[in-house]
């Protein structure tokens, strides 16, 4: 990958981008009057992330509160958190790599992001 097309502008952008959906909101503006492609393509696997994110959070809410619950949500919470953490690295890394499993399909739904 080419990193000197990669700005300190882009670089911030990505990063905010993966802490909460404020961050997620601030990056976007941060990024809509330059449109930097390294910061769109975390923008888009941040938005994917938090969307999983709150899309299992809502269905552990279905779960009966014992200890299959406590089971689901640790599991969801860890795997989210491992996720999260090798999206994260990789802004920090100045790459583009995709999250395990899903990350072409948040590149693919969120393509409006450009």
């Amino acid at each position: 990958m080419d990193t000197t097309k990669i700005t300190s502008n882009s670089k911030t952008s990505a990063i905010t981008s993966y802490f909460t959906l404020i961050g997620f909101i601030i990056a976007f503006f941060m990024n809509l009057e330059e449109k930097h492609s390294f910061a769109n393509f975390h923008l888009r696997q941040s938005l994917g992330l938090w969307t999983l994110f709150f899309a299992f959070a809502s269905l552990l809410g279905i779960i009966p509160n014992d200890s299959t619950y406590f089971l689901a949500f640790n599991g969801f919470l860890i795997s989210f958190f491992i996720l999260w953490t090798y999206a994260l690295v990789g802004a920090l890394q100045n790459k583009k790599q995709l999250v395990p499993l899903v990350g072409k399909l948040f590149q693919k739904i969120f393509s409006f992001l450009k």
